[in-house]
C-alpha cells in the first residue's frame, strides 16, 4: 500500500484552505489568545497559594480568586470562537474537495460507472471526505494549538526553573516521538474499514433500487443472506482497526503517569534546596497536567489522522483513474441533421473481450440525414451498444463512426450529446 506523507497533507491542507485566507486568521488570532490565557491563568493560580501561606490579605485572595474566574471564563469563550472558525473553514475547503471529485467521476468513461456502484460511489465521494473533513477541523485546532501550547508551557517552565524546564521538555519530546512513531499501525485497517463500507452502501443501493426484481424472483433470502455475510465481515475489521489504535491510547497513559511522576519529583527537590515556593511546586505540577490534556488530544487527532491517511489514499485512488476516452479533437460539427456512418466497428466490453468476445463485429452502414433507422434483435445482441458508441460512452476496438463524414474522435467529447437525439 503507497504511503502518504505529511507533507502531502500539507499541500493538500494548503490548496483548499487558500480561499478560506479571512476565516483561517480570525480562527488564528482566536487560537493564539486562548492560549496565552491557558499559560496566564496557573501564574494567578500560584501567586494566589503563596499569598496565601505568607497570610496575605483577603481583598487580594479575593481579588487572584476573581481574576481566574474571569481567565477560565474568557479562555473557554475565546476557545468556542476558535473551534466555530476551525468547523467553517474545514467544511468549505471538504466542500470543494467534494466537488472536485463529483466534476472528476463525471469526466469518467462509463466503464467506471459500469463497476462502481452508486452506493460505493457515495461514500468514497462524501464519506471519505466527511473523514477528512475531521481531520482538517480539528488538526487545526487541536494539533496545532496544542503543539503551541505545549511549546509555551516549556518556555514558562525554563523561564521558572532551568531544571524543571529540562525535565518536562525531555519528557514532552519523547511522548511526541513516541506518538508519531506509533501513527501509522492502524492505517491499513482503517482503510480495510472504509473499504468494506463502501461496499456495504453499494449493495445496499443496489438492492433498494432492484426491490421489485428481487421480490418478483424470490430472491429475499439470498439478499439477506447476503447482508448478514457483510455485517459479518465489517465487525472483525472494525475491531481490528479499533485494536490497532487503542495502542495509542495505552501508551499515552504510561506517558501521562510518567510526567505526573517527573514533576513532582523535580518540584519536590527544587522545594527542599529552598529553590522555589510551595505556590511553585502547585505551579510544575499544574503545568505538567496542562500538558496532558495536549498530549491527550494529539493522541485522539492521531487516531483521526489514521482515518484520514485511509481515506486520503482512497481519494487521491480515486482521483487518479483516467478515462478510457479521449476528449476528442476540436473539429466541429454542422448544425441541424447529420449523417451517421459506422464503418467496420468491432466491439467488446472491457469485462467480456476474454468471456464472450464481441458483442459487435465489422459493423457497417450508412444512415443519411434526416432518415429513421429501426434496430431489431434480441437482448444482448448489441442495439444498445451502436447507441452507446455513437454517444461515445465506449470506443470500439476497431473502426471509424462518423457523423456528416467527420470522425467523432476528432470532435469534443463534452460537445457530442448536443448532437445526438
Amino acid at each position: 500500500m503507497k504511503k502518504i506523507g505529511l507533507r502531502q497533507y500539507w499541500n493538500l491542507l494548503v490548496d483548499y484552505l487558500q480561499p478560506q485566507k479571512g476565516r483561517v486568521i480570525k480562527f488564528a488570532a482566536a487560537l493564539l489568545a486562548s492560549i496565552g490565557l491557558q499559560l496566564v491563568n496557573p501564574q494567578i493560580l500560584r501567586y494566589f497559594i503563596d499569598t496565601a501561606v505568607a497570610g496575605g490579605s483577603g481583598q487580594n485572595l479575593v481579588f487572584a480568586a476573581l481574576l481566574f474566574i474571569g481567565v477560565a471564563v474568557i479562555t473557554q469563550l475565546i476557545t468556542i470562537a476558535a473551534t466555530y472558525y476551525g468547523e467553517n473553514v474545514a467544511w468549505r475547503a471538504t466542500n470543494a474537495l467534494r466537488a472536485d471529485l463529483v466534476e472528476h467521476c463525471l469526466r469518467l468513461d462509463l466503464s467506471f460507472h459500469k463497476f462502481t456502484t452508486p452506493g460505493e460511489l457515495l461514500e468514497r465521494v462524501d464519506g471519505d471526505v466527511h473523514t477528512l473533513s475531521q481531520f482538517f477541523s480539528n488538526f487545526t485546532v487541536y494539533i496545532l494549538g496544542n503543539l503551541l501550547l505545549l511549546s509555551g508551557v516549556i518556555v514558562v517552565l525554563f523561564a521558572e526553573d532551568w531544571r524543571a524546564g529540562v525535565a518536562i521538555a525531555l519528557f514532552a519530546l519523547t511522548a511526541l516521538y513516541t506518538l508519531i512513531r506509533l501513527r501509522s499501525i492502524a492505517v491499513p485497517y482503517w482503510r480495510n474499514y472504509r473499504q468494506i463500507s463502501a461496499d456495504f452502501f453499494g449493495f445496499v443501493g443496489e438492492q433498494l433500487a432492484g426491490m421489485e426484481d428481487v421480490r418478483a424472483n424470490g430472491a429475499k433470502s439470498y439478499v439477506m443472506q447476503r447482508f448478514h455475510q457483510i455485517l459479518q465481515g465489517w465487525l472483525p475489521v472494525y475491531h481490528q482497526a479499533r485494536f490497532a489504535s487503542t495502542i495509542l491510547w495505552g501508551t499515552t497513559n504510561g506517558i501521562f503517569t510518567l510526567g505526573t511522576a517527573i514533576a513532582l519529583s523535580v518540584g519536590a527537590y527544587l522545594w527542599s534546596q529552598n529553590l522555589v515556593t510551595i505556590g511553585t511546586v502547585y505551579l510544575l505540577y499544574y503545568y505538567t497536567n496542562l500538558l496532558s490534556e495536549p498530549i491527550e488530544q494529539i493522541r485522539n487527532q492521531f487516531e483521526v489522522l489514521q482515518q484520514a491517511e485511509a481515506s486520503i489514499n482512497r481519494i487521491q485512488d480515486l482521483l487518479q483513474v483516467k478515462s478510457q476516452l479521449s476528449r476528442g479533437g476540436e473539429q466541429q460539427l454542422p448544425g441541424g441533421a447529420l449523417s451517421v456512418t459506422f464503418e467496420n466497428i468491432s466491439f467488446s466490453y472491457p469485462d467480456q473481450k476474454e468471456s464472450k468476445g464481441l458483442v459487435l463485429q465489422n459493423i457497417s452502414f450508412n444512415l443519411p440525414a434526416g432518415h429513421i433507422l429501426g434496430l431489431l434483435g434480441r437482448t444482448g445482441s448489441g442495439k444498445s451498444s451502436l447507441a452507446r458508441l455513437l454517444l461515445r460512452l465506449y470506443d470500439p476496438q476497431s473502426g471509424v463512426i462518423r457523423l456528416e463524414n467527420v470522425p467523432i474522435i476528432q470532435t469534443p467529447l463534452a460537445d457530442l450529446p448536443g448532437f445526438v437525439a
